[in-house]
């Protein structure tokens, strides 16, 4: 029988712009901070926050609406990459685990022509509530 040993701290992309690799749908209203000390990440906010994430990388939503939403170097990066116009993507099937307290990775699965690719991000806790911090999508490689 084996033992369950800590894994080691672990941060992707350090110092750098987190990846985004995306297209998504349309949209228009602001998204609110979720979240007061102590409370829980709901799954149905952050499913809206990835949609939204998406748009933006479209170019069918402006940054600014995500600023409540994700970390400062987060929105840099959403503000400075330029938008990859391609398929409407709708986020579905949304899970969660808490990585470390005040720390929750999603992940879940963008639906678009009949495609489906993996999307992944991760939600932090402070004092304005949940924010993302980190966000990419997984492009499924072509066959051969």
């Amino acid at each position: 029988m084996s033992e369950m040993r800590t894994l080691q701290p672990y941060e992707p992309n350090r110092g750098t712009a987190p990846p985004v690799v995306i297209p998504e749908q349309a949209g228009a209203s602001r998204i609110g901070t979720r979240g007061r000390p102590g409370e829980p990440l709901e799954l149905r906010h952050a499913r809206t926050v990835l949609t939204a994430i998406l748009e933006v990388r479209a170019g069918r939503r402006a940054p600014g609406q995500l600023r409540t939403v994700v970390t400062p170097r987060m929105y840099q990066h959403l503000r400075v990459a330029p938008p990859s116009p391609g398929p409407r993507y709708t986020v579905r099937s949304v899970r969660a685990s808490q990585s470390a307290p005040g720390t929750i990775e999603i992940c879940g699965t963008a639906h678009a022509d009949q495609r489906a690719t993996a999307v992944m991000a991760r939600f932090e806790h402070s004092e304005a509530g949940w924010r993302c911090g980190f966000f990419t999508v997984v492009q499924p490689q072509r066959r051969r």
